[in-house]
């Protein structure tokens, strides 16, 4: 599903899990982040970056799929995100995670992009 930035309020933050922001505007990117998927929520927040994710990818899956007894849901931001990242992202859409979001910051994608096309084709799927 594509999501233009200024649609956002059309957005079912409900039923997409998984969302990919891209583009060069970095402080924007951390606004909509901040402002419409963390202002309100009441959860855990965890930051990784590509690069850790890939060295401890073990623990991140395990981390991914455990739950907590304190906090029921879940955002995972991802940053520095490069096209390395859709065989992950394959691997978790498998999974049934409905009480983890996953937010991927990516730099600016061509429309060729593998990841950026999955995420507009798939349904639990959002590309800002």
């Amino acid at each position: 599903m594509i999501i233009k930035s200024f649609e956002l309020k059309k957005l079912d933050k409900s039923k997409i899990n998984l969302i990919l922001l891209y583009g060069e505007n970095e402080g924007f990117k951390h606004s909509i982040i901040k402002d419409f998927f963390i202002k309100e929520f009441k959860g855990e927040i965890q930051r990784y970056e590509e690069d850790d994710v890939f060295t401890n990818y073990n623990e991140f899956i395990s981390n991914l799929l455990n739950k907590s007894f304190f906090n029921d849901k879940k955002i995972l931001i991802l940053s520095r995100t490069s096209e390395k990242i859709l065989k992950l992202v394959e691997e978790i859409i498998t999974k049934d995670l409905s009480d983890v979001k996953i937010i991927i910051n990516s730099k600016s994608l061509d429309k060729k992009s593998k990841l950026r096309s999955f995420f507009e084709k798939k349904d639990k799927c959002a590309c800002i």
